[in-house]
């Protein structure tokens, strides 16, 4: 979900936490506003008539917001609200505003007992992390557009290495044997250049298949570059075809390197914001149940 119309990634980024700011000083505000026209006490009490229905207020939220990871199985509940983004834009929305609507209900302290506390404390957390996949969505599309130029489906980055790999090693096969049905008399690169070609052969390989995961030096674009220039250096003229083909597989790597890495920091921040969002529902309904037991 990109937020505004600029094209900026630090404009977007900026706007996350100023719309942060700004529903929590609004959301604040009003309550300091309500409070001065003597409507309730400042800071609210959790347990006064106004701190009452601020929890209710949040529970609602809180659970409104957990029916977006489910929303695609009830096709129904999903078109009154419209498609997937609109879907999305009201889980940020509401996940934005519920945060000074649960601090006013905390009175801003909130850490009395252990339940209350972790209560709270998994609310931050939550809303956090929420904040920061806000950030995600805004800054890796557009690093993706301009790192990675040949983007590819990311399940399917180790299966192309493979095959990567093995043009690879056909392109170095070519190069230090006579393949069948060739011109030429002799390989194009004999003696010590065909020597270190094996050695590089192995290196590359290894990494066309495994990517950053085989520690190779190839994964650094500045090492990359000085390995293929003392290559270039060492072979003849009629084998830089080959190398410089060897190179665009390596290049192809490294930006598929940077798509898993980007794309992971776009979807991994959820295996924190929706665990941490299943317990900390839990533990508002607990803490609900409770508080009314004492009402």
């Amino acid at each position: 979900m990109l937020l505004g119309k600029s094209r900026s990634v630090r404009a977007r980024v900026f706007l996350v936490f100023l719309l942060t700011a700004a529903f929590t000083a609004v959301g604040v505000g009003i309550g300091w506003g309500g409070s001065r026209a003597g409507l309730w006490a400042w800071p609210p009490q959790p347990s006064s008539r106004f701190g009452v229905l601020l929890g209710v207020l949040a529970g609602a939220i809180v659970v409104f917001e957990m029916l977006y990871p489910v929303q695609k199985k009830w096709f129904r509940w999903r078109t009154w609200f419209g498609g997937a983004q609109t879907w999305l834009r009201w889980h940020v929305w509401l996940g934005l505003a519920c945060l000074p609507v649960v601090l006013l209900h905390a009175g801003f302290v909130g850490f009395g007992g252990p339940l209350t506390t972790w209560t709270l404390a998994l609310f931050l957390v939550v809303t956090a992390s929420g904040v920061w996949g806000l950030v995600m969505q805004q800054w890796v599309p557009q690093k993706l557009l301009s790192e990675v130029v040949d983007e590819t489906v990311a399940s399917e980055i180790d299966r192309v290495g493979d095959y990567h790999a093995d043009e690879a090693d056909r392109v170095v096969e070519g190069l230090i044997t006579v393949p069948p049905g060739a011109r030429r008399a002799a390989p194009a690169v004999t003696g010590r250049p065909a020597d270190e070609l094996r050695t590089f052969r192995a290196d590359l390989l290894l990494y066309l298949r495994t990517g950053r995961r085989s520690r190779s030096p190839l994964a650094s674009a500045t090492e990359a570059e000085a390995r293929f220039a003392r290559l270039r250096d060492a072979v003849p003229e009629e084998a830089l075809p080959g190398v410089d083909r060897l190179r665009q597989l390596a290049d192809l790597r490294r930006q598929w390197d940077k798509q898993a890495f980007y794309q992971s920091l776009l979807h991994n921040w959820l295996l924190v914001h929706l665990p941490l969002s299943v317990a900390m529902t839990g533990l508002m309904f607990v803490h609900a149940v409770r508080a009314l037991k004492y009402w």
